[in-house]
């Protein structure tokens, strides 16, 4: 297809994803199943492109915005049209020229933009700088060319100064890794790599999980046999390793309190090696049906999944009863806008707090579940204080009966090093290479001073 076809496809896609609360990949994979027409070539364009613009759209706005003021644009529009972004992604993103992009854009200009002389405009963008506000600011200057919320860029800085907030603001910019975890239930390690490669992938180890594996380059995974037979699911590094601090050994009984899609429930399952008792528990229908396909393809037998209203008796039966309770609570995500990046542009402070509420009401909910001496693990996948250590110190001062031990040293007795100063598992993908992750392990006690 015609790269200015391909532009037309990218213009309707991004204006959709602009316009929705759903996150891009959602929105983008509806778009590809209804446009059957598009070969794979046409679609990888067209994603890149799409999630280049989503994922600098900060920065791309701040060019657009002075290459025309340089050209003497006096109404820049309020709603900046998708084809004025694409033109500047073409020429800062992807360094081309404008004689090589006129060809392809100039039709589509025309008929969006034919106030704004397109050549001009594009000369310009080449060689734009950001205005001395943004630049000699640091807070500015870092939120803008990653595309980042200043409210979080703010806190990192708090934290880890300017350098460290720059580094990790830079990796939540780039393009995520894809990661494997191998389902143990039904083959290793070794034989998954070995059957991957025969089918022409070249899968390497993970740095930190013993169970992962990274593919280096994007496939089709649901195609490939080895998948159909329940190998591996695509699982993130570091949520790997948020499994591994549950302590799911064979004939526990664990509780996945916040199931979501399911991927923590099958790791659970294989650790345990189908024995003992597995409880998976969610609020939203869709995904426990989701989990149950998931789970028939991987074989864990021992899942029990409940839904979090629904069931609420059978849920009440497993109060103190459970070895460890997994709350991989609902969060604002800031941890993997590598693979969402469309969640920076609808991040505000409200939602912090509204999902700091929903954190609380899930800890209260499902920690009497742990038994005397049993494990309550607390993760998110954010890197916001508000959401992670300040939630764990509010938890502790209103249940005595629960103390924090090092998440860090457990995995370390687990042969997995983790740099960390604190008792806390904080992955930061600077770091790491891993998604953004935060966990606190909390042990119930034996008996509790009165």
């Amino acid at each position: 297809m015609k790269r200015s076809s391909l532009i037309g496809h990218i213009i309707e896609l991004h204006d959709a994803i602009c316009s929705s609360k759903l996150p891009a990949d959602i929105i983008i994979k509806e778009f590809f199943k209804s446009r059957h027409y598009l070969g794979a070539k046409d679609r990888r364009f067209i994603s890149e492109v799409v999630y280049g613009l989503v994922r600098n759209y900060k920065l791309i706005q701040a060019y657009a915005a002075e290459s025309a003021r340089t050209i003497g644009v006096v109404t820049f529009p309020r709603n900046v049209p998708s084809i004025l972004l694409i033109g500047v992604y073409f020429a800062r993103i992807m360094k081309e020229s404008p004689d090589a992009m006129l060809p392809d854009i100039s039709g589509l200009w025309r008929v969006y933009l034919p106030e704004i002389d397109c050549r001009r405009f594009l000369e310009s963008a080449t060689s734009a700088l950001l205005p001395a506000a943004i630049e000699n600011d640091p807070l500015k200057s870092i939120a803008t060319r990653f595309s980042m919320p200043e409210v979080i860029v703010r806190e990192w800085i708090e934290r880890y100064g300017n350098a460290e907030a720059e580094s990790l603001c830079a990796s939540l910019n780039s393009p995520a890794p894809i990661t494997i975890r191998v389902n143990t239930l039904a083959t290793t390690v070794a034989q998954c790599r070995a059957t991957l490669k025969d089918e022409g992938i070249e899968p390497e180890p993970t740095t930190l999980s013993p169970f992962g594996l990274k593919l280096e380059k994007r496939v089709n995974t649901q195609a490939l046999a080895s998948f159909k037979r329940g190998y591996f699911e695509m699982q993130d590094e570091g949520s790997q390793l948020l499994s591994m601090l549950v302590g799911a050994v064979p004939g526990a009984t664990i509780v996945d309190a916040c199931a979501g899609g399911g991927g923590k429930t099958l790791h659970l399952g294989a650790l345990m090696n189908n024995m003992g008792t597995l409880i998976a528990i969610d609020v939203d229908k869709r995904r426990l049906d989701n989990i149950r396909e998931r789970v028939r393809r991987a074989g864990v037998s021992i899942a029990d999944i409940l839904l979090a209203d629904r069931d609420q008796d059978a849920i009440h039966n497993w109060t103190g009863k459970a070895n460890a309770v997994l709350i991989d609570a609902p969060c604002t995500g800031v941890g993997t806008f590598r693979r969402n990046p469309g969640a920076k542009l609808t991040f505000t402070d409200d939602f912090v707090d509204a999902v700091a509420k929903t954190q609380r009401e899930v800890l209260e909910r499902y920690s009497p579940l742990v038994k005397p001496g049993g494990r309550l693990v607390y993760s998110t996948c954010t890197l916001l204080k508000k959401e992670n250590e300040d939630q764990v110190s509010w938890f502790l001062s209103e249940h005595h009966d629960f103390e924090l031990v090092s998440a860090p040293e457990m995995l370390t007795e687990q042969g997995i090093r983790v740099e960390s100063g604190t008792p806390f598992l904080s992955l930061l993908p600077h770091r790491t290479t891993t998604d953004g992750f935060f966990a606190a392990v909390m042990v119930r006690r034996e008996f509790v001073d009165s």
